[in-house]
């Protein structure tokens, strides 16, 4: 794969509205770009944008969001990741088998990256 075709993609799938009001602008700046489809170059950039501050502070503050997360090259393979406080819960709908009862719960960088790289291998073979 050429290194300058994302690997990951994200965007908000669903929110709470009556939640935003209560957001500082910078969490209501991010909120618009996530609502885009936004890409990821790799794993570790993935998984540096999830623990990264400002959307840790972001699901830290507004637990009413979701997320669908997926292969730019196949967007019908998606996973769900929901923010919970200084965690993330991933969760496979469509059942590929990579997780035990189909969701993980992640708390750090490392866990993420073996989460994901553990999908990312089962659904590219």
């Amino acid at each position: 794969m050429n290194s300058n075709t994302p690997l990951i993609t994200m965007v908000i799938k669903s929110k709470d509205y009556q939640k935003i009001d209560l957001l500082t602008s910078s969490q209501k700046s991010l909120i618009e770009t996530l609502s885009m489809l936004c890409s990821f170059l790799s794993v570790d950039d993935f998984c540096s944008f999830i623990f990264s501050s400002k959307f840790s502070d972001l699901i830290s503050t507004y637990s009413g969001l979701v997320f669908e997360i997926g292969l730019y090259t196949n967007h019908e393979i998606v996973l769900q990741l929901i923010g919970q406080g200084k965690k993330v819960t991933i969760i496979d709908n469509i059942g590929c088998g990579c997780f035990a009862d189909n969701s993980i719960d992640c708390s750090t960088y490392d866990e993420l990256v073996v989460c994901i790289n553990q999908w990312l291998s089962l659904v590219l073979n």
